[in-house]
């Protein structure tokens, strides 16, 4: 027994009190004449020593109350006698689920394999033991399960489209070891161990240590054929055919060849042969018809396919949504002082609409002095080959254009009219400053700058083609030192920190600032290979068609519709995952939060006009390439170290009694003496 509040424990030396008390109270007799001497003689000693019992068993009654009153103020309490339930062995199997464990190679899959081999292992386990399975691509814990249970729990593990976790499953260990070291703790993995399995072992910073580690590395004794389709992007659209540039990576060790088709609907292209040699990556074109495309704002699930032939077909379909815009004309208008300088950019434009394209570009060609309003209602994109006199005259038309939605660009030459700068900077049309001109070569960072404002108004697909090219060899003869405008963004630098291009957002528009000439006299830009990508970038967001893809395990995102962003705080919109369930979406600001996308496959819209996104296995999940024993035992060890007996904790243990309280004893005796002591005193005074 022990008590809380020890302390509370003084307060027995209370029975002093008593003592002092009994001590005091000795009865004094008085000598009184009476002539029986001898029958008094014999009642007085009769009488004095029932008083003197009386009087002890009293004291004895009152003490015991005060130093019981003490001890029930201590707070008694009783060790508990423990019964341990702590097995003498605990299993921990991390099973791998992921994907690339569907892979085949005729004998049977690599799961069934692992499925035996995990059964396998539990049947030699102690019969007395404990067993925790993790399933480690979905994340799941069956824990503290007897053997036959975990045979169940075992042939319950299905495959998912995602990658194995090694994480969770150390953590659980660390914190088992922790609470309960005087167990023994087994570890058993069993996996294809790829290379994203391997990668998470290397990311495992905080090791833990057990008593036996062992694994078992599900791979084929024959070479490994396995090819898929990793990404896809959309090439463009020519005479109502959508082009995709399809990757094909080859994960096997064989070389691969199949075709590979697009489908859209119940229409579906011709097969394109492909060929991939072992470890190697390849973009192959394919091409699919979608006449009926153009006529309203659509999305069109298109799903890509590579003919089977390998040991593993789920990584064969890849799903690409793609959103086209309605079909339109941009209306561009190039002002020209009449001596060429839009010449090169209006080659460029013709030959980009006859290439491209989704969009008709139509092309007019206008001088400054013969520039009117009525030319501003007719253009989508005015472009202007220099700062002249016109302009600054015109700023007010030129507002009103723009914060309506229009689009202006704005080259910069020696011939620059300053009245006109000044006064188109001072209302916020031209989104840079220029400063001296400075006669001298620069060149284009090849890498577009995207500040916290975002891409602006200009098309993040154009500026990524327009990265592609090498910019970094064009060569300016000539630039200005620029000020940005507050509310304008860098989007491309010189090599000399000097902002090259500027975009700034105007009312429902955009202005363009371009550091270099229309007409190449300060640069080479126009009459390089990148021109058709430039002005496909000046043409910004017009041209945009969509791609909606997303790997599993990140967050699906849908386009929202006017009327879901109207009425997104009074109604409910719900969407269809992977899986053929129906879940609430949220909106934010113009996009529709998909919760759980439910697997692979298509997620979309249940609201017209119906919206999709692809889902797709995560990147690099399927590349079976065998991995060497030696590579796992390292990577294991070091993510399992095995801990001597003498070295394992057994901290926690001795912490672990339990105590039970027993006040309630000692209040229940303490009324008990109370009620006894007045019948006690009584009974014995007769």
């Amino acid at each position: 027994m022990s008590f809380t509040a020890f302390i509370f424990m003084l307060g027995g030396l209370a029975v002093v009190g008593p003592l002092l008390a009994h001590l005091l109270a000795k009865p004094r007799f008085r000598r009184v004449p009476f002539t029986m001497l001898r029958f008094l003689r014999a009642g007085q000693v009769e009488s004095q020593s029932r008083r003197r019992f009386r009087d002890l068993l009293m004291l004895l009654l009152r003490c015991a109350i005060i130093v019981l009153i003490a001890m029930l103020f201590a707070q008694p309490r009783l060790v508990a006698e423990q019964e341990t339930e702590e097995p003498a062995a605990v299993y921990y199997l991390g099973l791998d689920n992921s994907q690339s464990m569907a892979y085949s190679d005729g004998t049977g899959s690599y799961f069934d394999k692992m499925v035996d081999s995990a059964k396998e292992y539990i049947g030699k386990g102690d019969e007395r033991g404990e067993f925790n399975i993790f399933s480690l691509a979905s994340g799941q814990w069956s824990k503290g399960l007897n053997k036959e249970q975990a045979l169940g729990a075992v042939g319950k593990v299905a495959i998912v489209p995602d990658k194995a976790d090694i994480s969770d499953f150390v953590s659980a260990l660390s914190e088992r070891r922790e609470k309960k070291g005087h167990s023994e703790v087994s570890v058993f993995l069993c996996s294809d161990f790829t290379k994203n399995t391997l990668k998470e072992f290397l990311e495992v910073s905080e090791p833990a240590k057990v008593d036996n580690i062992s694994f078992k590395a599900i791979v084929s004794s024959k070479a490994v054929s396995n090819a898929s389709i990793t990404d896809a992007h959309v090439g463009g659209i020519v005479d109502g055919k959508l082009t995709l540039n399809v990757t094909v990576v080859n994960y096997g060790e064989t070389s691969q060849s199949g075709l590979v088709r697009a489908k859209v609907g119940q229409e579906s292209s011709e097969g394109v042969e492909v060929t991939v040699g072992v470890n190697e990556r390849m973009v192959f074109p394919v091409s699919i018809d979608i006449k009926s495309a153009g006529k309203e704002d659509s999305y069109l699930p298109v799903e890509l396919s590579l003919s089977s032939g390998d040991g593993l077909v789920e990584d064969d379909t890849f799903y690409l949504a793609v959103s086209l815009p309605e079909q339109k004309s941009i209306n561009v208008v190039l002002l020209d002082s009449g001596i060429g300088e839009t010449f090169l950019l209006k080659t460029a434009f013709k030959a980009l609409s006859r290439m491209e394209s989704f969009d008709t570009i139509n092309v007019k060609q206008v001088l400054y002095s013969d520039f009117q309003v009525s030319d501003m209602g007719k253009a989508d994109v005015i472009i202007c080959s220099s700062i002249h006199s016109r302009l600054g005259g015109m700023s007010g038309e030129l507002e009103n254009f723009v914060s309506t939605g229009g689009k202006i660009v704005f080259f910069m030459t020696e011939k620059a009219e300053s009245r006109s700068l000044m006064k188109l900077w001072q209302s916020g049309l031209i989104s840079a400053l220029p400063g001296d001109l400075v006669k001298g070569q620069a060149r284009i960072e090849p890498r577009t700058l995207v500040s916290e404002s975002g891409t602006m108004e200009s098309d993040d697909v154009a500026l990524k083609a327009l990265s592609n090219y090498k910019l970094e060899t064009i060569v300016l003869t000539g630039y200005f030192e620029c000020k940005g405008h507050a509310e304008s963004v860098c989007q491309w630098r010189l090599d000399n920190g000097y902002g090259f291009v500027y975009v700034k957002r105007f009312g429902n528009g955009s202005t363009v600032f371009i550091n270099s000439s229309a007409d190449d006299s300060l640069g080479g830009l126009t009459k390089s290979n990148a021109s058709l990508a430039f002005c496909r970038y000046l043409l910004g967001r017009s041209t945009q068609i969509g791609e909606h893809s997303f790997r599993y395990g990140e967050r699906a995102l849908l386009d929202a519709s006017e009327m879901e962003m109207q009425f997104a705080d009074e109604k409910e919109f719900w969407v269809e995952t992977c899986d053929g369930k129906k879940h609430r979406a949220a909106i934010a600001e113009s996009l529709l939060i998909i919760p759980s996308a439910g697997g692979v496959g298509w997620v979309k819209t249940l609201a017209k006009p119906v919206r999709y996104a692809g889902i797709n296995l995560v990147e690099n999940e399927t590349n079976m390439v065998r991995p060497a024993t030696e590579q796992i035992a390292a990577l294991t060890g070091r993510v399992f170290p095995v801990a001597p007996a003498e070295q394992v904790e057994t901290a926690g243990v001795f912490s672990d009694n339990k105590y039970e309280p027993i006040w309630k004893i000692f209040a229940w005796i303490i009324i008990g003496l109370l009620l006894i002591e007045p019948v006690v005193a009584n009974r014995l005074k007769r």
